[in-house]
């Protein structure tokens, strides 16, 4: 029962299907989001990111795979509850996983006299924003997943233009980011086996004999 289909829903059912949809957009865009401005520190700031800071770039990037696999998903075909639950469930599992690491770096520079690692924005360093961040994500990825009934996407037949236009914007913009943080991570780390805790330069251009 919980996988069944909306084959013929009334207007307000079509209404929030589509706002439901549209969230997951938004939900990717958002986390992309949170991604441009850790590049902005990188690379308007020089500020380097750190093997821990990476990873949390990663666990946002996988918290997004989630939402964007609905959205891959509906302008295919026909979206279920159990698809939505899903990708949700998967959103919910990476942002929880993710702020584990930024508690863990918060946790790492708490103590006084500590400056921290890196810049901070408002007072608060990059990870503790990113634990916020990761936080926020998870209980927003909750409701959506409680509200599996009311939610459950339209097949794409039933769509909107606007909506299908969307969908392929937003996995274009998470591919962007993914392949965006991977060549950062080689930049980052070269051809050492093993990226410095502090970086203070590509490691691939001291490689290179840049």
């Amino acid at each position: 029962m919980a996988a069944t289909l909306i084959t013929n829903p009334t207007e307000s059912a079509r209404l929030s299907n589509r706002l439901g949809l549209w969230f997951t957009h938004a939900y990717v865009i958002g986390l992309c989001g949170t991604l441009a401005g850790a590049y902005f520190f990188q690379f308007g700031l020089d500020e380097y990111p750190c093997p821990m800071c990476l990873l949390q770039r990663m666990f946002f990037l996988l918290s997004a795979l989630g939402p964007a696999w609905i959205a891959a998903r509906s302008r295919k075909g026909p979206v279920s509850a159990r698809d939505w639950a899903t990708g949700w469930g998967w959103a919910i599992v990476a942002a929880l996983v993710g702020s584990t690491v930024s508690a863990s770096q918060v946790l790492m520079h708490i103590v006084p006299p500590d400056p921290g690692y890196a810049g901070a924005l408002f007072g608060l360093h990059l990870y503790t924003w990113a634990l916020i961040a990761f936080l926020a994500a998870a209980i927003a990825a909750g409701v959506a997943l409680f509200l599996t009934p009311q939610a459950e996407p339209l097949d794409a037949a039933a769509q909107c233009s606007a909506l299908r236009a969307m969908g392929g914007v937003t996995l274009a913009v998470l591919l962007v980011f993914a392949a965006s943080n991977l060549v950062a991570c080689f930049f980052l780390q070269g051809f050492t086996w093993q990226m410095p805790g502090d970086p203070t330069s590509y490691q691939f251009l001291t490689d290179l004999g840049l």
